[in-house]
Parts: C-alpha cells; structure tokens; sequence
C-alpha cells in the first residue's frame, strides 16, 4: 500500500485523508472499487452488521409511519425508556443524548452538580470520546497530559488518574484527594483488553465509592449490549450509580444514553441541571434504537451464540498459530471484541501495553497496510469487532491474512 502523507488532524480511526470510504454492506466496507472485509463496524456501533436487516426495516419505518425529526418529548423516547428499563431494572431514570461524548459530558455535570465538587478521577486507558472534561492521558509521574490542543486548564487541573487494575496505587491516590472527588469514572472494558482483576476492581471502586459517598460512573459506551444484551455491570454484579450508554444502542443512528440510579435521580431534584439539546432523545434515533434493541433482545440467544462461536473461533485460530510459532505477540478477547498486543510481556493496563509497543509501532503500520491490501480493514484504533454479519468464509481469509502479516512483521 502507497504510503500516504500525514495531516496535522486526527480523523476518525482513519489511515489518512485520502482514504475515504463509501459505504458498507453485511460484513464489507467499500473504499473506491474494492470491498474490504470490516472489523470496525462503525467503531463497533454496528454489532448486526452494515445494512442489517432491522435496519433496513427502520429505514422504510420512517416513511410508512411518518416520523420526523423531534426535539419535542415523543413517542419513540418513551418506548426506548421503558424497554431500556426492562435491561437495567437498577437505573430510574434514562437521559437520551446525541452522542456517547455528549452523555460523558453531561454525567459528569450532574455529577458536579450534585457533589459540588470539580476534581474527575479517571481511570487510566479508559476512553470517554471527543470531550474537552476528559481529553487527557498521563506521563509518567500519572500527571494529566493533555491528548489535544485547545484544552482549558481548568479541565487539565481537575482530572486526576489512578492505575487501571492497581488496587494499592488506586487507594492511595482516592485517599489523597477523597475530599475534592466530584466523581470516578471508569470504562470497565477497556480497548486495550487484558482482564486480569478485573472484577475485582471494579468491586473495589463500588465499595469505595459507597463507603466515601462518592459518585461512581461506568462508561459502557462499547459494551453496552455487546455484553450478551446487557453490559458489563450485570456480568460482574457492580452496579454504578450512573452509567453511560451508546453505539450498539442506536442501532446505525447516533446515540448516548445516561442512567442513573434513584439516589441520583432524587439528589438532582433540587438542582438546577440543563440536560437538553436539539437532538438529544430525537424521534428518529430512539426509534432505531428502540426497534434494533427490541430485535436483539428478542432474539438474544441467537445472536449472541453466534457472535460469541465465531469470536471464539477467530481467537483460537490466532492465538494458536502465535503460539506454534513462537510470535512476540499475543491476542486478548472479551465476547465479541478482539485486541492483539505486539509485545509479548505481561500486561495488566494500557499503560504496559504501550510502553512495550512503542518500538513495534512501525511494523504495526506495516501490518495495518498489508492487511489493507489484502482487503482487509483493521482499524486504527487496534480493536477489532466481531459482527454477525461475518461469514466463516470472511473469518477463515482474514485468519490466514493476520496470520501471514504476523509471520511477515512479527517472526
């Protein structure tokens, strides 16, 4: 693949400006005349595939049922609500925004709001979207960088990190600043994958959390749904007090989703909290979300065997051929989301997994483009997504491509 010149702007998972994709259809996505297989699906928003059926379906729903755009209280709001109710029986109330960043940005003003405090505490490698609160990462001293230019500050000074899976670390710096904590946030599965304790961590910010009357917020942006119809925190039994929502929810449309708990919701009655906005809670992507969420759960067995037999099948087939050849590599899986690490130490947070990929970077573009190639999209991004538009015929080409690309870079 041509190497293509850099922009000084970021896009959206993109190899680079020039490279514009068209469309998409079932598991392929199209760039000039070429069909290449996709393990993006929209940043995994797409979990049914491009151009599913359901969404097909809502496309002619939207004419036949004569559904416009409203930014007025409507119908289609109050059916997503109810079912979304039925999902996450914990949570009283569900705010509809326009995007996963737009729901960040809104939990985390309710809840300064409602603690009167500004310091964030985040949790290293988790990813909250395109929001100024929470653009930052970390040097090595866990002071906050900023991952983009035009950032206040104010924002800069109030977020405050403590070490993904680091039960020690994590205590020491909540205690440090415990009186200051206007909320902790968390994206409990992380694009970086490694497991490791993770249960136990999340548990751990839970109790510490209720014990300091702190506001602990999930950000299940991504696994939201993708986790077997539900999410992470009924995986592991941790129930937050405000979780966010977003992507497989929409079903294709933009969405963000906020719920929270009763405590929350009666805590916020004395507070003045504008949460509005022209296309939060609109008619036409709650009635996708509403009818693609319905779909899923209804036939939730279904889909998720599926998802879950050919997730595991690209893994093994994988990590085998890692393994026969001795490759300085590895692959993590959680259900239908896949991520290989180009180093072969341990690592327990993104944090390791960049420090020991940094030297690796430039045969990962090289593996990225040979993959383009070979028509097959791997994102940017690094987390591939598993869909059940895939075909056995797609998974067994890209297996016998990664395979070939590993051995070709990483031997």
């Amino acid at each position: 693949m041509k190497k293509l010149k850099k922009n000084n702007y970021i896009l959206n998972e993109g190899y680079d400006a020039k490279i514009i994709f068209s469309g998409g259809n079932q598991s392929k996505i199209y760039f000039k005349n070429s069909k290449l297989i996709d393990f993006s699906f929209c940043s995994g928003a797409l979990l049914l595939g491009h151009r599913s059926k359901i969404f097909l379906k809502c496309l002619k729903d939207l004419t036949k049922n004569k559904i416009s755009p409203l930014s007025s209280p409507n119908s289609t709001a109050v059916l997503f609500s109810k079912l979304l109710k039925k999902i996450f029986p914990h949570f009283s109330k569900f705010i509809f925004c326009t995007t996963g960043s737009e729901a960040v940005l809104k939990a985390l003003r309710i809840a300064r709001a409602i603690s009167n405090e500004d310091l964030i505490i985040s949790v290293t490698g988790s990813w909250h979207g395109s929001n100024d609160k929470t653009l930052f990462s970390t040097n090595k001293k866990m002071a906050s960088v900023p991952l983009s230019g035009g950032l206040s500050k104010f924002d800069q000074k109030n977020i405050k990190f403590i070490p993904y899976n680091n039960l020690k670390e994590s205590k020491k710096i909540l205690d440090k600043y415990k009186s200051k904590i206007g909320a902790i946030i968390i994206e409990p599965i992380q694009g970086g994958l490694p497991l490791k304790n993770i249960k136990t961590y999340l548990k751990f910010l839970k109790n510490y959390s209720k014990k300091n009357k702190k506001i602990l917020i999930f950000d299940e942006i991504i696994t939201g749904l993708r986790c077997d119809g539900k999410s992470v925190q009924n995986l592991y039994h941790v129930e937050p007090d405000i979780s966010l929502f977003g992507k497989s929810f929409g079903g294709g449309m933009p969405i963000g989703v906020i719920g929270i708990s009763k405590k929350i919701e009666n805590l916020l009655k004395n507070k003045n909290v504008y949460l509005g906005g022209t296309f939060s809670g609109n008619s036409i992507s709650t009635y996708f979300g509403y009818a693609t969420t319905k779909f899923i759960i209804k036939n939730k067995k279904k889909i998720f065997e599926d998802l879950e037999n050919k997730s595991k099948y690209f893994y093994n087939k994988v990590s085998n051929y890692i393994g026969e050849n001795n490759f300085k590599v590895q692959i993590f899986r959680f259900k239908s989301m896949l991520r290989i690490i180009f180093s072969d130490k341990i690592i327990e947070n993104r944090i390791q997994r960049d420090f020991f990929e940094r030297k690796n970077k430039k045969k990962m573009e090289n593996f990225r483009n040979y993959l383009f190639e070979k028509k097959i999209y791997y994102p940017k991004n690094g987390i591939i997504f598993i869909s059940t538009q895939h075909k056995y015929k797609d998974l067994d080409l890209s297996i016998k491509f990664f395979n070939l690309g590993l051995k070709k870079f990483f031997r």
